[in-house]
C-alpha cells in the first residue's frame, strides 16, 4: 500500500515538476521532469537478492544506489568503477590458472621423472675441510 502511494505521489510530483520547468525554461512536451522513488527497505532486498546470487551487480548497484539518493551520473560512475574491478579480476584469474597449470605440470614432471638431489650423482663429494688451528693470542713465547 505504502509503495502504491509513494508511485501516485510520484506521478503528480512529476506532472508538477514538468510544467513548472517548461514554464520557467520553455520546452516542448517531450521536456519531462521525472522523480524516482524507492523506499529504503528495498535496499535490504536487493542486497539479499545480490547475496543468494539471482542478480549481479549490474542490476543490484544501480537499484540500490537509486533508494540512497545518488543521481544518474553518481551510479553511471559507481557501475564504471565496478566494471573495471571486475575486469582487473578476470584477468588476475586468469593469470592465477595460467600459474596452477604450469605448477601442476611441473609436479606432474617432478612425479614421473624425480630431480636428483644436489650433491648426488656421478662426481664424488668434496671431502669436508678441517678446520685450521687458531694461533696463540698471548703474544708471548713459552
Amino acid at each position: 500500500m505504502l509503495n502504491t502511494t509513494v508511485s501516485s505521489l510520484a506521478l503528480a510530483i512529476n506532472d508538477v515538476l514538468s510544467q513548472s520547468y517548461r514554464a520557467i525554461y520553455g520546452g516542448t512536451d517531450e521536456d519531462e521532469l521525472i522523480l524516482r522513488t524507492s523506499p529504503l527497505a528495498a535496499t535490504a532486498e536487493v542486497q539479499a537478492l545480490y547475496t543468494a546470487g539471482l542478480i549481479d551487480f549490474e542490476s543490484s548497484m544501480p537499484a540500490a544506489l537509486h533508494s540512497l539518493g545518488c543521481s544518474a551520473e553518481e551510479i553511471a560512475s559507481a557501475l564504471e568503477r565496478r566494471r573495471k574491478v571486475e575486469k582487473d579480476a578476470e584477468e588476475m584469474k586468469k593469470v592465477e590458472d595460467k600459474t596452477t597449470k604450469a605448477e601442476l605440470a611441473r609436479r606432474e614432471k617432478d612425479a614421473i621423472n624425480p630431480p636428483k638431489p644436489e650433491g648426488t650423482g656421478s662426481k664424488p663429494a668434496a671431502a669436508a675441510k678441517k678446520p685450521a688451528p687458531k694461533p696463540d693470542s698471548d703474544g708471548g713465547g713459552d
